[in-house]
């Protein structure tokens, strides 16, 4: 990969798609945001040819803005903090918090709408890449490869964000380098992200197209399903809500999400636990109950088997980090 400069090119940010006339020029810059619809920073780094890493975090108040989305790329976007409404300009909307990644395949540049669903924190991530590049070394993706990972051309898909995809993207946004090795610890997590999404059980075979109708009862479900992580409504409650059949709803939630409605809620609540335990007045038990577990023992058994640290162990690293 390429050797990129750190971003230290500044510009006041005046519309949500300076980003994309400054990329033309530069390899790396910040736009500083002063506006109604958010104040904070947006980095931009060309990481390689056809590959550019875009965050912006911002302290977001509720509203509306154009969001750009470049033609023949690959966009992969990723909310840490804070909850968005993406909306293509057909009509399509997905839902983004922690919990899901966005992939959009679009053969001209497309507006779409960022509608911010509540005020406070946004940290969203986007990947940016020319799907060729993903041919080459050292990913050497075939045609066929490259059908399962992407959706179809002007179309979108969501994929789960697991732990180990969440936790690379947050050291993305938080690197722990100096600015001398900035560039090539962003190239180093770049290539890891991508690595881990290719290596997704969810990407065995190529993305479903989903009826309008279907697609928003989908995205409704997910909504129900993660509103309380304490109390999640059953099965044939969830299918009564959306209007489909639980063995329909259990199918096409899978194919549509890419994960089962267990996982998905399992994944929720351990995102939700990191939050949580950075809370030193909240007891681990207590942190237990709020994600529905109902004896906390079951809850450190579930959050070790996936952080390989007890929850408490977990608390104690938080507190030594710098």
């Amino acid at each position: 990969m390429s050797t990129m400069p750190a971003a230290s090119l500044q510009y006041d940010c005046r519309s949500s798609t300076d980003w994309y006339a400054l990329s033309a020029r530069h390899d790396a810059f910040r736009l500083r945001w002063d506006q109604p619809t958010g104040r904070g920073w947006e980095a931009c780094y060309r990481l390689a040819p056809g590959l550019w890493l875009r965050t912006l975090d911002l302290e977001q108040a509720s509203g509306c803005l154009p969001a750009w989305i470049p033609g023949n790329h690959l966009t992969l976007a990723a909310m840490l903090d804070g909850t968005t409404r993406l909306e293509a300009p057909e009509g399509a909307a997905f839902e983004l918090s922690g919990d899901r990644l966005l992939c959009s395949h679009r053969r001209q540049g497309t507006a779409f709408r960022d509608h911010c669903l509540e005020p406070g924190r946004y940290l969203m991530v986007l990947l940016i890449l020319d799907p060729e590049r993903l041919r080459q070394p050292p990913f050497g993706l075939t045609a066929d490869d490259l059908a399962a990972f992407a959706p179809g051309i002007d179309d979108e898909r969501c994929l789960p964000l697991d732990t180990a995809l969440h936790r690379c993207l947050r050291d993305m946004v938080s690197p722990p380098v100096d600015p001398r090795r900035l560039p090539l610890y962003l190239q180093a997590k770049s290539s890891e992200f991508l690595c881990l999404l290719l290596s997704s059980p969810t990407l065995v075979s190529p993305a479903p197209r989903v009826a309008p109708r279907d697609r928003q009862a989908l995205e409704a479900a997910r909504r129900r399903l993660l509103a309380d992580l304490a109390r999640p409504p059953r099965l044939t409650e969830l299918s009564r809500d959306i209007g489909m059949s639980e063995s329909k709803l259990k199918q096409r939630f899978r194919e549509y999400h890419g994960q089962s409605l267990s996982d998905c809620l399992h994944q929720a609540r351990l995102r939700e636990a990191e939050r949580l335990l950075g809370d030193d007045r909240l007891s681990i038990a207590r942190v237990a109950e709020a994600l529905g577990y109902e004896h906390p023992a079951n809850f450190t058994t579930a959050f070790k088997r996936e952080f390989g640290l007890t929850p408490r162990d977990y608390r104690k690293r938080q507190r030594l980090a710098p």
